[in-house]
């Protein structure tokens, strides 16, 4: 008898660990959803616009499941419907409701405006660019153009606007069946405006100032200073003077829109004009730009809504490099972030204050009854956090050398993963000692804000009489006008999390 019972008991063990091990789509949506409505007892536009990023990036494994099958509609999208109906059918939100406490759920439709984006493209027409579209070059820089193009073109089709951008701004006036039948874009572009000088002073001005609504600008540029007023100026005379153009241009914008600057390279067969006006032939793989530049709503759509999961692949642009985010979002700056009490990765015993418990706070900020592993004495606690509005690149936010930790634990971060959970947090911090503290105190997470990231010092150069396939002249002086009116005060990081512990 006793030994049916073992069996019976080893059969239910097993049976557990296998199903607790297949977690699969389905199973981590629920447990999202259970997370959010226990945190509050409510499901905000947040959490919602979170559920929806998840079903999204699950569709195919969640189409396949007959539980979540309904809530993919034919053309890809999240049924709202569906969606709300098996948040109802959520374990939590029924326990809940058996009690009296019946969730309250946000019924928005999205998080982010409904409006489709409309794309303003500002092509850049001077000496220094014309090459990157000669009839013989590899293709690479049109090809790009062509995608962004005809991606954002299939979201709200004929709604792209054409420019040329220089000393003025001008209509390029070529519809977008015209602009990909040409040989040689720069053949229209350079009957446009004055094309020894690039005026980036008035280019990125009349950008930001007629950026409005759900209008995304996009420059297309070399990003080289030329100014024919700073003429017989030193090259450092002329790199100050721009990066305190820039700052002034972008300050009255800093809190409402945002930039995202993207590196690519693109073949280049023609004569290369530097920064005194020297030219030389240059035949080879040269940097462009493109600067996004949108209200941060917009940009937050952008990054966010569904539509434009494809579009915003940009390290899937023909010639991509690299990426640098300028904005001004109170999220960045005080992200949401949760102590995950249950997660497999800690080490080491707490469990949430009673305090929090009682007042049924959102996130786990203070936790007791902490005591180390009892193997190798060391502590590990994982804190979920929402890093999306940072628009940082995941080569950053996943670097554990960015962060610093303060407190009597010497705690570091030892890794940074990739994490959906519940109230939009997208990634996991490991926070381990090996000598933890003892008594009551505090941790604080700083993530380190840089400026220049390594890729603009790199690419940075002050003398481009010898041009080559990496380097820009001034780009890192330029940015940094930017990057000094969202950042006036010269934070050292960008975010602040600290978490309270107890005996």
């Amino acid at each position: 008898m006793h030994q049916s019972r073992l069996y019976l008991w080893l059969f239910l063990f097993l049976s557990a660990v296998g199903l607790s091990s297949c977690s699969n789509s389905a199973d981590d949506l629920d447990t999202q959803i259970s997370e959010s409505l226990e945190n509050d007892n409510a499901l905000d536009v947040t959490e919602k616009d979170a559920l929806r990023v998840f079903i999204v990036s699950k569709s195919k494994e969640l189409s396949k499941e007959q539980k979540t099958a309904t809530l993919i509609t034919p053309d890809g999208k999240v049924s709202e419907a569906a969606l709300t109906a098996y948040i109802k059918r959520n374990r939590s939100y029924r326990k809940l409701s058996k009690i009296g406490k019946a969730p309250a759920i946000d019924e928005s439709s999205t998080a982010t405006s409904s409006q489709p984006i409309r794309l303003k493209l500002y092509l850049e027409a001077s000496a220094s660019m014309f090459p990157y579209d000669v009839p013989g070059g590899n293709g690479t820089f049109k090809r790009t153009l062509n995608d962004v193009l005809t991606e954002f073109d299939a979201v709200n089709p004929g709604q792209p606007k054409l420019y040329v951008v220089n000393t003025e701004v001008n209509d390029l006036g070529l519809s977008l069946p015209q602009f990909f039948k040409e040989n040689n874009i720069f053949t229209v572009a350079k009957t446009k405006g004055k094309t020894t000088s690039t005026d980036f002073e008035k280019i990125f001005s009349d950008i930001l100032s007629n950026t409005s609504g759900n209008e995304l600008s996009v420059l297309v540029s070399d990003l080289i200073y030329s100014d024919p007023s700073l003429t017989g100026m030193s090259a450092q005379k002329t790199l100050d003077a721009a990066t305190s153009l820039l700052t002034t241009v972008f300050n009255p914008y800093a809190g409402t829109h945002s930039m995202l600057v993207i590196k690519l390279e693109g073949g280049y067969d023609g004569t290369y004009y530097s920064w005194n006006n020297a030219k030389k032939k240059y035949t080879g793989d040269r940097p462009y730009y493109l600067c996004l530049i949108a209200r941060n709503e917009t940009m937050q759509q952008l990054y966010q809504d569904a539509t434009y999961e494809t579009i915003r692949r940009f390290d899937q642009l023909p010639g991509y490099e690299n990426s640098w985010f300028f904005g001004r979002d109170s999220k960045a700056i005080m992200p949401f972030y949760s102590i995950l009490v249950t997660d497999p990765a800690r080490k080491g015993r707490f469990k949430r204050s009673d305090a929090e418990i009682r007042n049924h706070d959102k996130a786990v900020r203070s936790i007791t009854d902490v005591q180390p592993d009892v193997a190798d004495k060391s502590l590990t606690i994982p804190i979920a956090v929402d890093l999306s509005a940072l628009r940082l690149p995941a080569s950053l936010l996943t670097d554990p050398s960015q962060y610093e930790v303060v407190g009597k634990d010497n705690f570091r971060v030892t890794a940074v993963q990739p994490y959906s959970g519940a109230n939009g947090t997208t990634h996991k911090l490991l926070l381990t000692t090996s000598k933890p503290a003892r008594g009551e105190r505090t941790a604080t997470i700083r993530l380190k804000r840089q400026f220049p990231p390594r890729w603009i010092a790199n690419t940075n150069t002050t003398n481009d009489t010898s041009p080559d396939a990496s380097s820009t002249f001034g780009i890192q002086n330029l940015l940094q006008g930017v990057e000094r009116a969202y950042n006036p005060n010269n934070q050292t990081e960008y975010f602040t999390l600290t978490i309270q512990m107890k005996e």
